[in-house]
């Protein structure tokens, strides 16, 4: 299985086990490819010499081009990209790379009979077929039969072919004395182009350039495979090619993938919620003490992230945990109230709810609770340079900080507490005006830090 990021009808980032899942923003596209062989995208993979070799494909519009320069130029893509394997020694061969691309393309066309030149051939015991995938050629009439195998009527000198559910019969049905053979590929539907510097299936376009057929043969040599390692195809199209195979929607003013409407869209239970629980979580708000929580909470460490351990002398899978072990008079906390994905950095915008009064962080405080423990024990506490432990950690909202607009730019405002009058002010710029406690705990909507006090 090949997992895969895909933007703007081109692959953008190659999600092998270097990623990490935080990276992955909810607004990625991302695709999984199945594959006959090993994706290679752990590390700890060993590369062979027989291994095929593993494509990213691109379905482009036929632009001209001139025959002066092998530079890359920009390429329109119309569709979703794909994954094309191709063995050593199909590699050897143009014709034979252009077939295995034909082969992945007819899952996504309902015209995939029309890719292939076929024939109706006198039926023999010892006769050879070649399976064609989910046929579904546009004149024809389906009937599914109560064992389930679907029958394909096609319209016209094109023989019956059945399609059975379980995929376990790769036999043509034959009609009369006759039955359908796919003979090849058809020649020449679209070019293909051969491009390098795609390293992990994407590129910055800088590296990338455009290389000939003719030019890749006399640097390999004679018989040698054609393609290398951080290659990519592209199946330039001609508009009316284009149109039939994926068809087109001109009202919208962008094509469609004809065969990806096909495909239905599965949720994961566990994603749906998750999904639930983040949208109860964002209207009923968050609290300071969900913030805490979350930072203390213990991570698993994934198997990539081994902890080298000095006991057993080995990597070892563990878990990973901050703790408070000490807090300041003044405490200064910091809401993360930005977030980054690849194309967008955007404001959070959940509520936090903040007490004005009685932050409790007693029990959260590692130092008081491993002092208690000691002075319980009857270890002189004063010694390891621990005191007060039977005092409570608890603050009282002092100002805060408030932070109004984006990564671009803004403005700032703030809410702070005299403690002489116990009036709260509001300021901003030369602005001040009087406010009350709750309006400071509303602003830790926008707000950048809170600051509290003993």
């Amino acid at each position: 299985m090949l997992t895969i990021e895909e933007f703007q009808k081109s692959f953008y980032k190659n999600l092998d086990d270097s990623v990490l899942c935080g990276e992955v923003a909810s607004t990625d596209v991302i695709y999984c490819f199945e594959l006959p062989c090993n994706s290679r995208q752990s590390r700890s993979y060993k590369q062979k010499d027989d291994d095929p070799f593993i494509l990213p494909v691109m379905l482009t519009d036929l632009v001209p081009r001139s025959a002066f320069t092998s530079h890359s130029r920009s390429e329109k893509n119309f569709a979703i990209p794909f994954i094309v394997v191709v063995t050593q020694d199909q590699a050897r061969s143009v014709d034979d790379i252009y077939d295995a691309v034909v082969e992945r393309l007819q899952q996504w066309t309902v015209n995939a009979r029309d890719l292939y030149t076929w024939e109706v051939r006198p039926f023999a015991d010892d006769a050879v077929t070649i399976p064609i995938s989910r046929v579904s050629p546009i004149d024809t009439l389906a009937e599914i039969k109560e064992n389930g195998d679907e029958m394909i009527m096609v319209e016209g000198d094109i023989a019956d072919q059945k399609v059975l559910a379980d995929q376990d019969d790769d036999g043509m049905e034959p009609v009369g004395d006759g039955v359908a053979h796919a003979v090849h590929t058809k020649p020449n539907m679209f070019n293909l182009r051969l491009h390098t510097g795609y390293k992990g299936y994407t590129t910055s376009g800088y590296g990338a350039r455009i290389e000939p057929w003719d030019g890749r043969s006399e640097e390999v040599g004679l018989g040698a495979p054609l393609l290398k390692e951080g290659d990519a195809l592209f199946c330039e199209f001609d508009e009316h090619v284009k149109e039939y195979f994926f068809g087109s929607s001109y009202s919208h003013k962008q094509l469609i993938d004809s065969r990806r409407r096909e495909f239905e869209t599965f949720l994961h239970p566990e994603l749906v919620e998750a999904r639930k629980a983040a949208a109860e979580t964002k209207n009923k708000g968050i609290s300071l003490d969900d913030c805490l929580a979350e930072f203390t909470k213990k991570e698993q460490l994934g198997e990539d992230d081994l902890w080298y351990c000095p006991r057993c002398k080995k990597h070892q899978q563990a878990t990973k945990k901050f703790d408070l072990w000490k807090v300041p008079d003044i405490l200064a906390v910091h809401l993360k109230r930005f977030s980054n994905s690849r194309a967008l950095r955007d404001k959070i915008d959940d509520f936090v709810d903040f007490p004005i009064e009685g932050l409790d962080l007693t029990a959260l405080v590692g130092e008081r609770l491993v002092g208690t423990r000691l002075a319980q024990s009857g270890v002189d506490i004063h010694e390891l340079g621990i005191r007060e432990v039977e005092e409570p950690l608890i603050y009282d909202l002092y100002a805060v900080d408030e932070h109004l607009g984006g990564l671009g730019g803004g403005h700032y405002r703030a809410f702070a507490l005299n403690h002489v009058t116990e009036q709260w002010y509001h300021f901003d710029d030369s602005f001040v005006t009087r406010a009350e406690a709750r309006e400071a705990v509303v602003s830790l909507m926008f707000n950048f830090c809170a600051v509290g006090v003993i």
